[in-house]
């Protein structure tokens, strides 16, 4: 499958001395280094995870999903940071659900106003399809009563493209 690349993917700020650096200047200069960095991991590597994200069962209705980082299908990183996220799994009729790590899109903006949350979420679906700014991480086994009897791992390591497959233009 072609990879699309934006026209504006190599625009980015040329520096001089006496530059007056508005807002839109450097917001431009952040989105380049973003989006450059994500074509690049996009064009080399699979989206999945690169470390850790492991869910466990804390026992009752309680999971964790343990700290660590991966590629979304846009090829930006998903962090989750810290300690890592804990959730608690709804009650349902269906036997299983899933828990998805996602970039957030759009960012949080702080309070202030200066500052941009990148950091991942975890949330729980009732289906096992990947979204383009997430990765799978786990299936979460449920009994009659909506309890958790198991946790399936789902993760999928991060695999190189390399070689490059080149297909024929014509």
């Amino acid at each position: 499958m072609p990879v699309s690349i934006p026209a504006d993917a190599t625009r980015c700020l040329h520096h001089g001395d006496g530059m007056f650096l508005t807002s839109g200047l450097m917001t431009l200069e952040q989105r380049f280094l973003l989006n450059w960095n994500a074509l690049q991991n996009r064009l080399l590597y699979t989206p999945g995870v690169l470390e850790g994200l492991a869910v466990t069962h804390g026992g009752g209705n309680r999971l964790t999903v343990g700290s660590g980082a991966g590629f979304d299908a846009v090829g930006r990183f998903l962090v989750l940071p810290g300690e890592g996220a804990s959730l608690t799994v709804p009650g349902g009729s269906s036997a299983s659900c899933y828990i998805h790590l996602l970039f957030p899109d759009p960012a949080p903006v702080g309070k202030d106003g200066t500052t941009m949350d990148l950091a991942a979420s975890s949330r729980i679906g009732d289906t096992d399809e990947v979204p383009d700014n997430g990765v799978l991480l786990a299936e979460i086994r449920r009994d009659a009563a909506g309890a958790v009897v198991g946790v399936i791992d789902r993760r999928q390591p991060v695999r190189s493209r390399l070689p490059a497959q080149l297909t024929d233009a014509g």
